[in-house]
């Protein structure tokens, strides 16, 4: 969902073309050092990189705002600092996120109650996952296009009502048809869910960012292991329909406190209105018993919003498609787990599958099934700690590799035979683990992307996300049920893959400010973001 870098991997922006004078570009808080004909840029802190353009009408440089004169988005962000406003903003923003993870943790627990109702095999009950990440995958970047052009308060509103409507209307489904074509148009609004994120993002201080952000996975785990004990008392004695309404319910309350979430600042900002970017900061301000910087809030030069063509610039083509792999293989990782979590038991178990339960294609969640669910849901909580300790310290790249390349080493774990204690914590790892990289790739593409393609690219990537967790169902529910070892050598080598893919990364953005804009690529300066160091 969404701490973030003031400049990119393409490079230190160099400053417009002046008006018959030559172009200059200053960078605050840095130094050189001179080792022969190489130069190194020491960081002190990346808080400012300033641009300026030698005009003799109009002067503007990192001089004015040291003096008071004006002052952006992100100078007031950090002025306000973090207090009550984003407390707030955390808490509905985490509720929102409970909501997406009700409906989300429905699948795994509806499809075997499905499959005995409607006497379903393996690829049917892998489709019903299958079809609620299909409508992710096509409405994702059209989530992230209404977000950048209408704004954030907007798209959530809508994202709400469509989750809310939809997910009830599944209640009344007279066939295993009508479920399949309402779960996926309740997919399609979960993928305007990264929204909720991004504004959360977009109103923390650089200092609290990545810890709050890795808070928010809470919300998350605490929805998960909400759903899986309603569903543990509703479907033995109601039946899954009332599971279905009741997971619905709290997104129609969210469209209730969605009234108190503010307009992304650095939207409006980006859109051109100054006046309600300026009353938003004051406000959150006032909240925070703040001050926002002295002088006049400045309004982007660039009023031009961002395009698929912007991601895939030279300044940030490579980091688009990395974090594309980055995303299908965290959702594919994630989602394989939930799904087969029960039958990886069940085969560690037994030795060999279930007949009995395979001749009638009935074999329900028993309390056994819905404690292990509970017991692997917990792993998600161990994320919190490691990477709050990790990411502010070796990065957030190093982060991402250390939770992707543990997820393969347990994953491939899982093909050894064990007790089930052992079995179990394994599966609490690989779970905790996957989740930690979920956590790494959100706060690492709204870090990277500058405003005006932000949500464009959280959109976008999702929608890979998406694409492997509509293919995971096909190796955690039918391959599995043919070769245990196949399916988990398939989540391991991915893992291994992501891990590399992370460590490549050419950007690193702990510790830097938001960007705010994309120049054209001529404007650039190249450099190397790994010979930038504190």
């Amino acid at each position: 969902m969404e701490s973030l870098a003031d400049f990119t991997g393409g490079g230190l922006y160099s400053s417009f073309p002046s008006k018959g004078h030559h172009r200059s570009v200053k960078y605050t808080k840095l130094h050189s050092n001179h080792d022969g004909d190489d130069e190194s840029l020491y960081d002190e802190s990346l808080e400012q990189v300033a641009l300026m353009e030698d005009n003799s009408d109009d002067n503007y440089n990192t001089s004015d705002t040291e003096r008071g004169n004006v002052f952006t988005v992100e100078d007031a962000v950090e002025s306000i600092g973090f207090g009550f406003f984003q407390i707030r903003l955390y808490i509905i923003c985490g509720l929102f996120t409970v909501a997406d993870a009700l409906e989300m943790m429905l699948l795994a627990v509806l499809s075997p109650v499905l499959r005995c109702e409607w006497q379903l095999d393996h690829y049917h009950v892998a489709f019903l996952t299958t079809v609620v990440f299909i409508g992710m995958c096509l409405l994702a970047p059209v989530w992230g296009f209404i977000g950048d052009k209408y704004g954030r308060q907007t798209t959530l509103y809508m994202v709400t009502l469509w989750i809310g409507y939809f997910g009830f209307l599944t209640t009344f489904s007279p066939s295993f048809m009508w479920v399949l074509i309402l779960r996926g148009l309740v997919g399609a609004g979960l993928a305007g869910s990264p929204q909720s994120f991004a504004l959360l993002t977009e109103f923390l201080p650089s200092k609290s960012r990545a810890k709050m952000l890795q808070i928010g996975g809470i919300a998350w785990a605490m929805g998960t292991l909400f759903e899986i004990t309603v569903a543990s008392l509703v479907i033995p004695t109601l039946g899954w329909r009332w599971l279905v309404a009741l997971s619905a319910i709290p997104s129609f309350l969210i469209c209730i406190l969605l009234k108190l979430l503010p307009e992304s600042a650095r939207y409006l900002v980006a859109a051109g209105e100054k006046d309600r970017a300026l009353s938003v900061l004051q406000k959150a301000a006032k909240i925070n018993k703040a001050s926002l910087p002295k002088g006049t809030l400045t309004v982007s030069k660039s009023g031009t919003r961002g395009n698929f063509l912007d991601l895939m610039s030279p300044e940030y083509r490579r980091t688009s498609l990395q974090m594309w792999l980055m995303w299908f293989v965290t959702a594919f990782s994630y989602y394989g787990m939930v799904l087969a979590s029960a039958e990886i038991l069940q085969i560690h178990n037994s030795g060999e599958n279930s007949k009995d339960a395979e001749s009638c294609k009935c074999n329900l969640l028993k309390h056994d099934d819905y404690i292990t669910m509970l017991v692997s849901t917990f792993g998600e909580f161990i994320a919190l700690p490691l990477n709050l300790l990790l990411i502010d310290r070796i990065g957030r790249r190093y982060t991402g590799a250390v939770n992707s390349c543990g997820m393969a080493i347990f994953f491939l774990l899982l093909q050894v035979k064990m007790p089930q204690s052992l079995l179990t914590v394994i599966m609490f790892m690989v779970r905790g683990l996957s989740q930690g990289l979920f956590n790494f790739v959100y706060i690492y593409t709204a870090e990277v992307y500058p405003t005006t393609i932000r949500t464009l690219g959280i959109g976008l990537a999702s929608a890979w996300a998406r694409v492997g967790a509509m293919l995971t169902p096909f190796v955690a529910q039918v391959l599995l049920d043919k070769s245990l070892t196949a399916a988990v050598w398939v989540y391991g080598s991915l893992g291994l893959l992501a891990s590399v893919c992370a460590i490549l990364l050419p950007i690193e953005t702990k510790g830097r400010v938001l960007p705010g804009m994309i120049f054209c690529e001529h404007d650039l300066v190249c450099y190397r973001p790994d010979n930038i160091q504190k």
